[in-house]
């Protein structure tokens, strides 16, 4: 008789909130005050708004100090060191209602930024470089390049960047080519690189700040020292205007929390799209 665990078994067990209970208890799954304070977005004036379009315009991004989340921060990375010794991806923290309550809490800057209907991309990751386990971000990319761009350099899409703990040189912080200072930048030849290297900008950032980017813009991860005395942990998720084609589908509606089951199927989804980078053995493929 065959005892293995069938996949639906498997996926049932990883569907199963009392997992993600057991790894991280200080943070929550279907808890509806929270989901209830997600309804509350963090105010950005329109003086805020005309400054981080400006920055998105002539750099490609823009950075913002911590922010008042409604939630401690430092819980969640601690969520995230967690999931990973348990011995899964860092991604797996998006099966906790906190990923979803921060970036549902962003709706006024998105907004203010892509436009009022604007959606949520399936396409959201997270990490925990120690310099060991995962050694640097990200190698230098653009997410999708310049058909991500309006005529006016206006972003169609965007990834939101937010580091939950200290983002330094040191244990990787994020790297920067402005806009303004790259000929290629928004251009069909953008996969072309020629890079002044006194352009590139390292970007530290505190934890809870926030880092984000047109996907048009030219960026990465740093490596690491190893070890590092206090891991980069961070996460990011990718947004589009709502007047555009899907860049990814299912679109998602940025007020809402998935249920466990369809946060699961996400993040396999983005387990499968990254497994050049983080690969998979054929069992668990």
């Amino acid at each position: 008789m065959n005892t293995e665990p069938t996949l639906a078994t498997q996926f049932s067990t990883l569907a199963d909130s009392n997992l993600w209970r057991g790894i991280a208890p200080a943070l929550h799954l279907g808890n509806a005050q929270l989901a209830a304070a997600a309804g509350r977005p963090i105010d950005f004036d329109a003086a805020a708004i005309r400054s981080v379009n400006a920055d998105l315009l002539r750099e490609g991004y823009l950075q913002l100090p911590p922010l008042e989340w409604g939630i401690d921060v430092a819980h969640l990375a601690k969520g995230v060191s967690a999931v990973v010794a348990a011995g899964y991806l860092p991604a797996f923290i998006f099966m906790y209602d906190e990923p979803w309550f921060m970036y549902a809490r962003l709706r006024a800057l998105i907004a203010g930024m892509l436009d009022q209907r604007y959606m949520m991309l399936p396409a959201f990751w997270a990490w925990h470089v120690d310099g060991v386990r995962e050694g640097a971000g990200w190698q230098p990319h653009r997410d999708l390049g310049f058909r991500t761009l309006l005529p006016d350099r206006r972003p169609k899409s965007m990834t939101c960047w937010i580091p939950l703990t200290a983002a330094t040189p040191h244990n990787g912080c994020m790297y920067m080519l402005p806009a303004d200072r790259d000929p290629y930048y928004g251009t069909p030849r953008d996969h072309e690189s020629n890079i002044d290297l006194q352009n590139i900008r390292a970007i530290p950032s505190e934890a809870g700040g926030l880092l984000a980017w047109t996907q048009a813009v030219f960026h990465w991860g740093a490596r690491a020292r190893s070890p590092v005395i206090s891991p980069r942990i961070s996460m990011a998720v990718e947004f589009q205007r709502g007047d555009q084609p899907p860049f990814y589908e299912p679109l998602l509606d940025p007020r809402q929390f998935p249920d466990p089951t369809t946060r699961l199927r996400l993040i396999l989804r983005q387990v499968l799209q990254y497994q050049h980078m983080y690969p998979l053995s054929p069992e668990l493929r």
